[in-house]
């Protein structure tokens, strides 16, 4: 069985899975008053669609950080709007949005974040378990997961035991717990090699492309652009380009 027709019978596509799964629409952030005030993003406006990968791009302090994490409820803007199942969160009181970014997002981190005296699988059912507290089978839907991206045969081990590429699987699979439907990456290759960079975007690929999933990406590295449906690119706390890639 090939891994993209195993993505597809494990997360059949979402109901969503042609239209926008979440809205960004004149996001600003400042911080600090008055002379003091540094406005780190400025008026940004973006849709995350089902099944595309979306890359933000642009040189360290651009603002890239700062839009993902306003957009998977991290961040509050002092700006905008921002609409995740088709509401306006501004809307919601504080007590609602754990849930609704429990519900809608799956992060994965640069550095892993791996709890280093549990396995691969009490890392992912580890986490099934904190999103969802009456989970029937927390192992059990780890277990599928690890398979899933490819780690079944490694589930019982440390992460001190598997190599970059491999923990940011691990990662991956703990994302996805839940079935959310977007995922999101804060440069989760930087700091793998080349060759298992780019195999682990191409899992992320195919998360989007046969699961209805959102993938949405900062990078660095432009020969990631390959796996992509678009670029955003951000300088200087604005959304400077929003360009579609052409696949041969």
């Amino acid at each position: 069985m090939t891994a993209a027709l195993a993505l597809s019978e494990s997360f059949p596509p979402l109901s969503a899975a042609q239209g926008t799964l979440a809205r960004l629409v004149g996001i600003g952030k400042t911080y600090g008053t008055g002379e003091n005030a540094v406005a780190a993003l400025s008026n940004a406006t973006l849709d995350i669609r089902a099944g595309e990968v979306t890359l933000i791009e642009g040189p360290s302090g651009s603002g890239k950080t700062t839009l993902i994490s306003i957009l998977g409820l991290l961040l509050t803007p002092t700006a905008g709007e921002v609409w995740i199942e088709g509401q306006n969160v501004a809307g919601l009181g504080e007590r609602a949005l754990p849930g609704l970014r429990a519900r809608n997002f799956g992060f994965v981190f640069q550095g892993f974040n791996l709890f280093p005296a549990l396995t691969a699988l009490e890392n992912v059912a580890m986490a099934i378990q904190m999103k969802d507290p009456k989970a029937k089978s927390p192992k059990g839907e780890a277990k599928r997961l690890l398979e899933l991206v490819g780690l079944g045969p490694r589930m019982h081990h440390l992460p001190a035991d598997l190599s970059g590429g491999q923990k940011q699987r691990v990662a991956i699979a703990r994302a996805l717990g839940g079935n959310p439907p977007i995922l999101v990456g804060d440069e989760p290759t930087a700091a793998l090699d080349t060759k298992t960079a780019l195999s682990v975007m191409e899992l992320l690929r195919e998360l989007a492309s046969n699961a209805g999933r959102a993938v949405v990406v900062v990078t660095h590295d432009p020969r990631l652009e390959r796996f992509a449906d678009r670029v955003v690119r951000v300088e200087d706390g604005l959304i400077q380009a929003i360009d579609p890639v052409v696949h041969a």
